[in-house]
């Protein structure tokens, strides 16, 4: 499937780039430094847990191929996440990259393999929902859908490519209807843009 997409959509909040921008290299120095304290360096360290918790500030994928994309092609990418959800998940950060809790999760026993891809292909294999779809993510969901609707009245004559965590896809409530989508799962198809 090839999709050539003329404005781009993410999932991701503004609130949440510039936190990782402004914020990941000093977490990323303090994990350092612990690694360095606790001799990780020399021995091993739970590597899935150092991934996990690297992952929690590094620009999200998603984030970094769509703004790569847009670049090299002169397009927009707005990201239409909302802030204040941003800031409610980040908040955690702050005990997160405390240097105590840091020792406990890179000492820790090893986080559960790739239990998000596992659920994903759960629900669109055997329709089984792990995890409901609850009152945030009908508020987001509503937010995000309502300002795409703006975005492509304003920018009527162009295709739209949203990118969105797969749980977004469900759609319940027909929030993204009116928008007439093609819903495609990665996991499942090679995509190219």
């Amino acid at each position: 499937m090839r999709i050539v997409p003329e404005v781009i959509t993410l999932e991701f909040s503004n609130y949440g780039l510039q936190f990782r921008k402004k914020m990941g290299e000093e977490y990323r120095k303090k994990i350092k430094n612990v690694i360095c304290e606790m001799g990780c360096d020399k021995k091993p360290c739970n590597m899935e847990a150092l991934s996990s918790l690297t992952s929690f500030i590094d620009l999200p994928y998603e984030y970094e191929v769509a703004s790569k994309y847009a670049g090299e092609y002169g397009l927009s990418l707005y990201l239409i996440d909302m802030d204040a959800f941003s800031y409610l998940k980040l908040r955690k950060a702050v005990e997160m990259f405390d240097d105590d809790n840091i020792r406990k999760v890179l000492s820790g026993p090893a986080p559960a393999g790739d239990s998000e891809k596992a659920a994903a292909r759960l629900f669109f294999e055997k329709g089984v929902k792990l995890s409901p779809y609850d009152d945030e993510m009908y508020v987001r969901d509503k937010y995000m859908s309502d300002r795409i609707s703006v975005l492509m009245k304003h920018q009527a004559h162009k295709r739209f490519l949203h990118i969105c965590g797969w749980q977004h896809l469900e759609d319940p409530y027909g929030l993204y209807a009116p928008l007439n989508p093609l819903k495609v799962f990665v996991y499942d198809k090679t995509v190219c843009i």
